[in-house]
């Protein structure tokens, strides 16, 4: 993989597709218009509700939660990768963007859907606090720091929260240790990190980041743990660019024999299959050292 296909979470930024040459699924397309005395809803409005409605199907929820990922993951198949989504101006809070996505706001925002849609009468409130809760740590929103940037502490928060199950060691992984500080490194990149409280922050992150225990499963032994690995499980890439922890992200689907990775790889492409198996493009990257494995797990109420 080279640095153009690195999404958000590997911070590097590409250039955006503007959404308004995207072609639209039928859905929106045939959308009733509001009275005009109403308020317009937006495009990612209707489309939240169309899923939560077609989701919450009794045929869909009976599925277990590895499926479900899987089956809203095929729903946005062409879908348009856009970089940078997440990073708008003033202070953090909550974006939801089901026009468009990178590598992570792809897996997240299919995660965060097929949780809640486990359930008859899941709600668009239900469906923004669980993306909140796996976007940020502890689920809170304290500032530009308070994000997952990391994909390693994503895996790591959202194993803490129930969210996932962190399944790298148990299937076959090996100790991995590694500095963190790509973002620190290369501070000029992000806006946010103009202010020094907010750069102080990621820096502390990082250090504690650096001396987490974490796992990977090495790039030539993913081949003969594809069995292991099951359809609806996120899967991180992990890679050799000096302070970086993942490269890409995507989600496992076995199509007959094969395993292959659903994913949004790169500016001006789609959301796509791998042409071949997850172990296939993992060999097909010399910075690809490896992957880890985050099993969904289903969401329960308090």
């Amino acid at each position: 993989m080279t640095f153009d296909a690195i999404s958000r979470r590997t911070f590097l930024h590409a250039a955006v597709l503007a959404a308004g040459g995207v072609a639209l699924p039928a859905f929106l397309r045939s959308a009733t218009p509001p009275q005009e005395t109403a308020p317009t809803p937006s495009l990612d409005d209707i489309a939240l509700t169309e899923r939560l409605r077609s989701g919450g199907k009794e045929e869909f929820s009976r599925l277990p939660v590895g499926e479900r990922v899987a089956a809203m993951g095929r729903t946005f198949l062409g879908w348009p990768y856009t970089a940078s989504s997440l990073e708008e101006a003033g202070e953090e809070h909550l974006v939801v963007n089901l026009r468009a996505f990178d590598c992570v706001t792809f897996c997240e925002t299919t995660l965060a859907l097929a949780r809640v849609t486990g359930s008859s009468g899941a709600t668009p409130a239900d469906f923004r606090g669980d993306l909140q809760l796996i976007r940020y740590r502890s689920g809170l929103i304290a500032g530009y720091p308070s994000r997952l940037h990391y994909f390693t502490e994503w895996v790591s928060d959202n194993n803490a929260k129930k969210v996932v199950a962190d399944v790298t060691r148990s299937i076959g992984g090996a100790q991995n240790r590694k500095r963190l500080n790509f973002m620190s490194t290369h501070r000029s990149a992000y806006a946010q990190l103009s202010q020094e409280e907010v750069y102080a922050r990621i820096v502390e992150t990082e250090k504690r980041l650096s001396r987490m225990e974490r796992y990977r499963i090495e790039r030539e032994r993913v081949a003969p743990l594809l069995p292991k690995i099951m359809t609806g499980d996120i899967i991180g890439i992990t890679t050799s660019v000096n302070g970086l922890d993942c490269a890409h992200t995507g989600i496992a689907v076995r199509e007959g024999e094969m395993m292959r990775l659903l994913h949004a790889p790169r500016a001006g492409e789609r959301v796509q299959f791998t042409k071949g198996s997850l172990a296939d493009y993992i060999a097909g990257d010399a910075q690809h050292t490896g992957i880890i494995v985050a099993r969904p797990l289903e969401r329960t109420r308090a």
